[in-house]
């Protein structure tokens, strides 16, 4: 299902915005690992699967999983809810576990919408999958006013390792502090957009 909607939704993207899309090879092409991107608009999330080369499962609030069909709809495109303010373990465990597999995480970074990437909204969490999941983190960032016909720019960037915190007890100041590297790399992919 996931794949049929992408090339669908995807030509339907092309048509209404200018999609343009660098760095694709960025993404590794097998292994677990982490897409992370600012967040501006609804439309984020379609252009981020559409433009990645590998299939995400995203996590999303878990107030869209409160209508059976939405429910239905983002548990067989590979969603996994998240409580924004209060993360659970099963959430934690479900993600790592998701990553072990080998299979492709998106989060955006700041935990919801934000016009502007400000480092004070950064969420650690994606930080401590990336530690216990044991995989790189691809940021990415998304830039565009998503007017008909405007164009989008995907930046995405080369991995980061975290190799060094993998088999340590991390500290809520070092998960800040690699959080923080992430977000720095988003906003310099922003950097290489033209509006």
């Amino acid at each position: 299902m996931y794949s049929f909607a992408k090339v669908v939704v995807g030509a339907i993207y092309r048509v209404l915005f200018r999609l343009r899309v660098e760095g694709k090879e960025n993404v590794p092409t097998d292994g677990g690992v982490i897409l992370c991107a600012n967040h501006r608009s609804y439309h984020d999330v379609v252009v981020l699967g559409v433009a990645s080369p590998r299939n995400l499962h995203f996590l999303a609030k878990y107030e869209l999983w409160s209508h059976w069909f939405f429910a239905k709809l983002f548990t067989a495109l590979g969603g996994i809810p998240v409580n924004r303010e209060k993360p659970s373990m099963e959430t934690l465990k479900r993600t790592v576990s998701t990553l072990k597999d080998g299979r492709a995480i998106a989060i955006f970074m700041q935990g919801g919408r934000r016009t502007d990437i400000n480092s004070d909204d950064v969420k650690s969490g994606v930080a401590l999958f990336a530690v216990k999941g044991k995989v790189p983190v691809v940021p990415v960032n998304i830039t565009s006013k998503f007017k008909l016909f405007s164009r989008v720019d995907v930046n995405i960037g080369a991995p980061i390792s975290f190799e060094e915190f993998w088999d340590t007890k991390v500290r809520t100041e070092q998960l800040n502090t690699i959080a923080q590297r992430i977000v720095d790399a988003i906003a310099r992919l922003g950097e290489k957009s033209i509006n």
